[in-house]
């Protein structure tokens, strides 16, 4: 099997919104964990694991952020909210199309990869232009 993508936490990833950017280093690693399973042949117990993980983290990561960008009244906020349905939707999809796919290891390339371009486009298109909104007006507060 190639080698599949690594992510590797760095500035330009970072949104400046010290939560946020947290529980984003933890989605990059379990993105990364999947990887790794998936290269030793253990990706079948690793999506399980993922899929348990990712409703908790959908949840948990999907409100504070858009708590976080209501809070500060971001012109991004319905755009992630959206962004943030539509992610639950195509995750749910790619979930049943596992489970009856018996585990196939094609599905879980596909689940890797659709995750982590996810994450990656979404924090650079969305997350961002809410953590330069959220640190705008802490500055000009701070005046």
């Amino acid at each position: 099997m190639n080698k599949l993508p690594r992510f590797e936490w760095n500035e330009s990833l970072k949104v400046g919104v010290a939560s946020i950017d947290t529980q984003h280093r933890e989605l990059v690693q379990a993105v990364n964990d999947l990887a790794d399973a998936i290269e030793m042949g253990q990706g079948t117990r690793a999506i399980k694991q993922l899929l348990s993980f990712m409703k908790y983290y959908a949840e948990w990561h999907f409100a504070h952020e858009e708590t976080v960008a209501a809070k500060h009244q971001c012109p991004m906020a319905e755009v992630n909210q959206r962004a943030h349905g539509q992610f639950v939707q195509i995750f749910q999809g790619l979930e049943q199309r596992y489970r009856a796919s018996q585990a196939d290891e094609k599905v879980a390339l596909e689940i890797h990869q659709r995750l982590a371009d996810w994450l990656v486009g979404h924090i650079l298109r969305v997350d961002k232009q809410i953590g330069d909104h959220v640190c705008l007006q802490k500055c000009q507060s701070a005046l």
